[in-house]
């Protein structure tokens, strides 16, 4: 039988949702709502939808595994108990969508919020991914005394964790590549010209 390999998925995350505030951070309104010509999402949209796809997913996982709730939170988003949908200025039919699937128009207007709302619900949504797995992680170190139903239960919701954090991961690349396009080349180092370097860079490598 294939054994577990052993892994901190909690530092994981923590350390990815890091690296994406601080790249955000550094950037301006304009920054984050700038797209390229026939573009269709900016550097907000995807923070915004990897808030919401955080926000969702342990509501989901809450939702669907009951017997969770609430010791490791409350099976409801931020997104539905701060009703940001409407705060926000979203279409009708779009209170609900996380941003998948979503047409080029849709994803073009959709009203991103202002950058320190914007990050308040991505840091909350963070906080939120990060208690549910650090509390389950602490419960569930392994699988002694745990029933076979359970433990599948538990499994699936690791496996669902693993496949957000590598999406995550996914959109942070996205947006490394939207900040480098707006990096004047004037801008860049005289060493980096020389090199051939553009502005573009991975923002795991200015870890703070």
């Amino acid at each position: 039988m294939p054994t577990s390999a052993l892994y901190d998925a909690l530092y994981t995350f923590k350390d990815i949702h890091k690296v994406i505030i601080n790249l955000a951070d550094d950037l301006n309104d304009e920054q984050l709502n700038w797209k390229p010509e026939g573009y269709s999402t900016s550097i907000g949209f995807h923070l915004w939808h990897l808030a919401r796809e955080s926000d969702y997913l342990k509501a989901a996982i809450l939702y669907h595994n009951p017997q969770f709730i609430p010791e490791f939170g409350e099976g409801k988003e931020i997104w539905e108990k701060e009703s940001l949908a409407n705060k926000w200025g979203f279409p009708e039919g779009l209170h609900q969508t996380v941003g998948t699937g979503m047409s080029d128009e849709d994803a073009a207007t959709l009203p991103i919020p202002n950058k320190d709302e914007l990050l308040g619900y991505l840091r909350d949504s963070y906080e939120a991914i990060e208690c549910f797995i650090e509390l389950l992680d602490k419960k569930y170190p392994n699988f002694e005394n745990v029933d076979e139903e359970l433990r599948k239960e538990i499994e699936m919701a690791r496996l669902n964790l693993l496949v957000f954090l590598s999406h995550d991961c996914r959109h942070l690349g996205m947006m490394e590549c939207l900040k480098g396009l707006q990096t004047p080349h004037a801008s860049i180092h005289p060493f980096a010209k020389r090199a051939g370097q553009t502005g573009f860079g991975s923002a795991t490598e200015k870890r703070k």
